[in-house]
């Protein structure tokens, strides 16, 4: 069992849901069974990584539940993937059926939820900021969708967050906080994984492919403005530069070179037109989100051999 740091033991469910409250989030708490506080057992660990926190949370029997009346009292924004321990039955999104011991949900703090445990209930949770998690996941998450204990990915993540436990008393600060970020990125990897998961081989791949598309017209469109960079797509989308940059490298390339190359083969659309021959370089360089007209020249040289001026030249004299 893992040992996280923390409050510890709790003498009855009162104070273990005052204890939740406290290091976590406010939850209803309804013990099942006769009561009897002299024999309970349940507990609160937290061990605080930075990018995300875990919390080792077990109680006797009881039901738990997130309320829209808790929801307004106690205004948290986090998501908690709750890796089950023991069999207990789940109530969040569309979801309400069993949790087998390895299975997670995934639920949300701003989001009604309920767990029961008939028998010892036992987490451990991975908590996370939800605008984090919103900023880099490519689509909201599904709440209530079980991920299998036999799911890979989540197998990786539970039995990293199960050595932390062990081991938390031998890492330094400077770890932790690596260790952190690294958890962060397996609970990114395990929910990307489980977001795919009901769909065919190929429908990953061409949910990528739509948005390699539509990034790809966003470029043209926003053609002119000299901020158009990576950022601005990850903005407009709603997703991560590491997001936006895998969509273009499984395309052989990247976002920053896509908008470089969309906006040299622009110009030289401009270039070749007859009817802009009036304009200046200088504009041509300014309609393609290019201020100076030397990086124009440089870049353009780069990629075709020849010069802007050159190029026009040689077009206009009926040279290929």
């Amino acid at each position: 069992m893992p040992c996280y740091p923390g409050t510890g033991a709790a003498p009855d469910v009162d104070v273990w849901r005052e204890i939740l409250r406290d290091s976590i989030v406010e939850l209803d708490a309804t013990p099942l069974g006769p009561p009897d506080r002299h024999a309970y057992t349940g507990w609160v660990n937290v061990l605080d990584l930075g990018a995300v926190s875990i919390s080792d949370v077990a109680s006797d029997p009881v039901r738990v539940a997130r309320t829209p009346r808790l929801i307004s009292r106690n205004p948290v924004d986090f998501y908690h993937l709750l890796l089950a321990r023991r069999p207990s039955r789940a109530a969040a999104g569309t979801y309400h059926g069993l949790l087998r011991p390895g299975d997670a949900v995934l639920v949300d703090s701003t989001q009604p939820y309920s767990l029961t445990a008939d028998r010892f209930a036992h987490y451990l949770s991975i908590n996370v900021p939800r605008s984090a998690l919103r900023r880099d996941l490519a689509a909201a998450p599904v709440l209530g969708g079980v991920i299998p204990a036999r799911d890979p990915m989540l197998r990786v993540l539970a039995a990293v967050v199960t050595e932390l436990g062990r081991n938390v008393n031998d890492l330094t600060t400077e770890t932790m906080a690596e260790v952190g970020h690294t958890t962060y990125e397996l609970l990114m990897s395990t929910l990307r994984a489980s977001m795919g998961a009901g769909a065919r081989p190929g429908d990953v791949h061409l949910s990528r492919t739509a948005q390699l598309a539509r990034m790809r017209v966003f470029i043209r469109r926003n053609l002119a403005d000299p901020a158009l960079s990576p950022r601005m797509l990850a903005d407009a989308f709603g997703v991560s530069i590491r997001y936006v940059e895998l969509v273009f490298r499984e395309a052989g390339s990247s976002p920053a070179r896509s908008i470089r190359d969309t906006r040299l083969d622009e110009a030289r659309r401009m270039l070749a037109d007859p009817r802009q021959r009036h304009r200046s370089i200088a504009a041509v360089a300014h309609s393609v989100g290019i201020g100076d007209p030397d990086v124009l020249a440089r870049a353009f040289r780069g990629r075709y051999g020849t010069t802007p001026r050159e190029y026009r030249h040689d077009r206009a004299s009926g040279i290929r």
